[in-house]
């Protein structure tokens, strides 16, 4: 006889497996579409994205079916972040539920798989050789002693060799805890002397100078390329003690060698590096009879292969990289791919062996090659790179604070205070990546870097003391030369505490020290980022909130309307704080939905002024309100708590740069599927807590990164 009651009981309980969260494996593509997103967007989408008000450009009732999304990868990205990132549903609304938001989620990523699925294999644009990877790469070619030319997006140069490393050991390397390092960057380090200017290359929207749509190359580039590389090797600078090579590929041969045969064996091995690969027949008898033909002109040797290299720094082969086709090809594609993203430059020989050989694309070769690169000198290009366009560092470079605010940031002119403020984050980044750290420690580390200056600017009024108060000083303050005023014949307090700066301003000695006060230390609240979101006058909690949303969440907002009036920052009023002010501005219907995003972030950093100080009040003395609500869900009261909640949030963190990482690595925007490619290389770093050097590791292990490009 059948039991009905347990039978209704079974069936309740497969209906509860089906509903609950890790068993929507139970259902098909198709009905996770019907019952996991589309009752979502139904109930929480349709009134704000619709025929009458499509927000954000978005039209769900153009939307009812699979192939509807399928058709739109772009759409199924943007809502898969939206839902994701807890954006939406909006301020207002409730918001998902645990197993609704992950049905969803799940639904949108099985949508992107089948776009992935029936797109073509992604290709490697052609892309010409930015500024720093032509400086570096013609370095290596010929073993330059020196840069070709200034370098002012070098941010940090490094007086200590602390980036050299064994590969085998790079795990339980320590970086010194005292470094001299320094910034040119506003009198950049000259090249070689006479060589011609090259054009700075144009930046993609979020900062990085090496995406393949940027680089493009005109007829008058290609003349000012041509120009530069024949400035280059006629350059004084370019002689037998700067160029590594000379004797190897300049140097006359014995007069009793076959001239065609020594020009064709030294043309082989230079323009296999210079062309990253091999070089047929008919292109190495096309350079020798060149060189050949300025011999029996009457050049010197040294000056025919000299004519020989600069033809061949103005070759599309030497300047562009471009996409790979066949299995021989995409070996040495694979092999530029990793010498550009780690070193900024051409392979090594090396590198060439094993893509000649069809060895790179194996797993443990390959492994082995990461190692080895990470641990190479020649990775300080990556770190003077990507760090750098990633934080937007060089603004800080533009930051101009009204001296009668504070009148010691300019001091020295030749050597303003944001001079010494960029090098904290970018030392910071350094030891993360050296020490192979998880990458919220960026974000919230245990210590930091500072110089003598920035220990004083984030811990003293720098207000000047008493004239024994610095004579007693047991430090450089003690030292430094004493000013004398020229009426009385005697040094004046003002005078000598000003020298004081100075001299902190010129030193190089940065110190590890521990973070005792949590509101400082991390990229977010140091000086160079706090100042380079701030105005002249005052702070600029949108700058902030946009610098944040950027850079640590990679979520960038959509451009304010062309009727969005700015906001009066000369109302007259100065009783009002800075967020009163803001929620005056608020009140315009259009500002409402990106403020309501932004100012949170913004806010969480006003008690830091223009130049990065702690400050409680403002000057009008209003308590300064640093608090908000970030993502929703994490109350902060101020910076401290602001830097906790981000810790919370680690994985999303660990997406955010990890994307743009990937960015930075493919040389280009990512595509809609490229969500799925980062989800796959946080999985595998999850278990070490997102370390950097892992991310990078998984990065290039992805197939995303080995299938495409040269």
């Amino acid at each position: 006889m059948i039991n009905f009651k347990r039978l209704s009981l079974i069936r309740c309980g497969v209906m509860l497996l089906l509903i609950l969260p890790g068993n929507d494996f139970a259902w098909s593509q198709e009905e996770s579409f019907r019952h996991g997103l589309m009752p979502v967007i139904q109930q929480n989408c349709v009134h704000c994205h619709d025929d009458d008000a499509a927000n954000a450009e978005l039209n769900f009732q153009e939307l009812q079916s699979n192939e509807d999304f399928l058709d739109r990868p772009v759409v199924i990205e943007k809502i898969l972040k939206a839902i994701d990132n807890d954006a939406m549903p909006p301020d207002g609304e409730p918001a998902l539920d645990d197993i609704t938001k992950k049905r969803a989620v799940e639904s949108l990523r099985s949508l992107l798989r089948i776009v992935a699925e029936r797109a073509d294999q992604a290709e490697f644009p052609v892309s010409r050789l930015n500024r720093f990877q032509y400086n570096n790469t013609v370095r290596d070619l010929f073993h330059l002693d020196r840069d070709v030319f200034a370098l002012p997006e070098k941010l940090m140069t490094r007086h200590v060799d602390y980036l050299h490393r064994p590969a085998d050991d790079a795990s339980e390397f320590h970086m010194p805890d005292t470094v001299h390092v320094e910034s040119h960057s506003l009198r950049p380090l000259p090249g070689l002397k006479g060589v011609m200017p090259f054009p700075k290359d144009l930046r993609a929207e979020h900062g990085f100078d090496n995406q393949a749509s940027q680089l493009t190359l005109s007829p008058l580039l290609l003349d000012a390329f041509l120009r530069l590389s024949v400035s280059i090797v006629e350059s004084p600078d370019f002689n037998p003690r700067t160029v590594g090579i000379w004797n190897d590929f300049f140097a006359a041969p014995d007069p009793q060698a076959d001239l065609d045969s020594e020009i064709r064996r030294r043309l082989r091995s230079f323009l296999r590096i210079a062309f990253r690969g091999p070089v047929d027949d008919a292109t190495i008898d096309r350079y020798t009879a060149y060189a050949v033909t300025k011999i029996n002109q009457h050049a010197s040797f040294p000056d025919a292969m000299k004519k020989v290299a600069a033809a061949a720094l103005s070759s599309p082969l030497f300047l562009y990289r471009s996409s790979a086709t066949e299995p021989t090809e995409q070996a040495f594609a694979l092999a530029s791919r990793l010498s550009y993203f780690l070193w900024g430059s051409c392979p090594d020989e090396d590198l060439l062996l094993l893509a000649e050989a069809g060895k790179l694309n194996a797993p443990r070769v390959l492994d082995d090659t990461i190692s080895r690169m990470l641990a190479d000198p020649k990775i300080e290009r990556f770190l003077d790179s990507f760090p750098t366009q990633w934080m937007q560092l060089e603004n800080v470079l533009a930051s101009t604070p009204n001296p009668q605010i504070n009148r010691y940031f300019a001091l020295d002119r030749d050597r303003p205070a944001s001079l010494q403020m960029v090098l904290e984050p970018l030392l910071l980044f350094d030891a993360v990546f050296l020490e192979n750290r998880p990458v919220v420690e960026l974000l919230s580390p245990e210590f930091t870097y500072q110089s003598d200056l920035l220990a004083a600017w984030y811990h003293s009024d720098l207000a000047p003391p008493s004239v024994n108060a610095i004579e007693n000083r047991p430090d450089e303050l003690s030292q430094v030369p004493v000013n004398i005023d020229p009426k009385s014949g005697l040094h004046t307090t003002q005078q000598l505490y000003d020298d004081s700066i100075r001299a902190m301003m010129r030193s190089r000695e940065f110190h590890r020290v521990p973070i005792r006060d949590p509101k400082y230390g991390g990229i977010i609240t140091n000086a160079a980022v706090l100042s380079m979101t701030s105005g002249p006058n005052r702070t600029h909690p949108v700058a902030r909130g946009v610098w944040v949303i950027e850079v640590i969440f990679n979520d960038p907002p959509q451009p304010p309307p062309n009727d969005v009036p700015p906001l009066d920052e000369d109302s007259g009023n100065d009783d009002l704080t800075i967020r009163e002010q803001f929620a005056v501005h608020r009140n315009n219907p259009s500002c409402a939905g990106c403020h309501s995003k932004l100012d949170p972030l913004g806010f969480a950093l006003e008690n830091y002024d223009i130049t990065g100080r702690w400050r409680d009040k403002y000057e009008n003395g209003r308590t300064i309100d640093a608090s908000g609500t970030l993502l929703r869900k994490h109350e902060f009261s101020g910076a401290a708590s602001f830097k906790t909640a981000l810790v919370h949030e680690e994985r999303r963190f660990a997406k955010a740069f990890t994307e743009h990482l990937l960015r930075f690595a493919l040389a280009q925007q990512l595509s809609p599927t490229d969500t799925l490619v980062v989800e796959d290389i946080l999985n595998r770093a999850a278990d070490g807590n997102y370390r950097l050097q892992t991310l990078l590791q998984e990065i290039i292990r992805s197939s995303r990164f080995r299938s495409v490009g040269r």
